[in-house]
């Protein structure tokens, strides 16, 4: 999309500037970022500059999020919700003794996904620490996934009030065009990647409550409290 790099760079200023340790603080930049994001990816898709030749899916694994031996769940938690945020899929893949997080996408969208995470991990990780202290290893990674999890659902709410933004005659003009990009990494993801659906081991109980809590205080964009 045009201009691409100029707004991951408004992006990237906007999460600079959200230096606060307060949570709300915190993850409503987050949300507001998300919604700049898709409000100029609708305006790509207005234009009709969102073709998927120029900007072509792929399985990513030239740009993993995370390369680990023992991948946190929780990381995986996060990239999922805002690979969906963002019109991708995360999977993993071992590649050379190593578990590689990867996402399936266009670039540009990629690119909008990175900006994001290395923004929310150390985020996460503070906020854990800081409701968690004394806590097992267990309840902290519960705490990080229920966190991810709600921090999701407020994404998936500041795409759709970006799209919301819209004119009735506005969203007939690019619901096709959406459609068909949404299908075509659906499409990718099962028939080149062969990806199905992983199993989900047990996790603390009370660290995941407590951490969907702490997601849920977030604000989502253009609202106070």
């Amino acid at each position: 999309m045009r201009d691409s790099a100029a707004v991951l760079d408004r992006v990237r200023k906007l999460l600079a500037l959200a230096t606060s340790p307060n949570v709300h603080e915190a993850a409503l930049a987050a949300a507001r970022a998300q919604e700049l994001i898709e409000r100029h990816r609708l305006e790509g898709l207005l234009a009709a500059e969102a073709e998927a030749e120029a900007d072509p899916i792929t399985d990513g694994r030239d740009e993993p999020l995370e390369v680990a031996r023992r991948l946190r769940r929780w990381k995986g938690a996060l990239a999922a919700g805002l690979a969906e945020a963002n019109g991708c899929r995360a999977y993993t893949a071992e590649i050379g003794g190593k578990t590689h997080l990867l996402v399936a996408g266009r670039a540009s969208d990629r690119a909008a996904i990175l900006a994001l995470w290395e923004w929310l991990v150390p985020r996460l990780e503070w906020l854990s620490a800081t409701h968690g202290a004394g806590q097992p290893r267990d309840w902290h990674e519960a705490f990080r996934i229920g966190a991810a999890e709600t921090i999701a659902d407020r994404l998936r709410g500041a795409v759709s009030e970006a799209r919301a933004s819209l004119d009735s005659a506005a969203l007939a003009r690019i619901e096709p065009t959406a459609s068909a990009r949404a299908e075509a990494v659906e499409r990718y993801s099962r028939e080149t990647l062969r990806l199905r659906p992983g199993r989900s081991p047990p996790v603390n109980a009370d660290g995941l409550v407590r951490g969907r809590i702490a997601g849920a205080s977030v604000p989502l964009p253009g609202r106070k409290g």
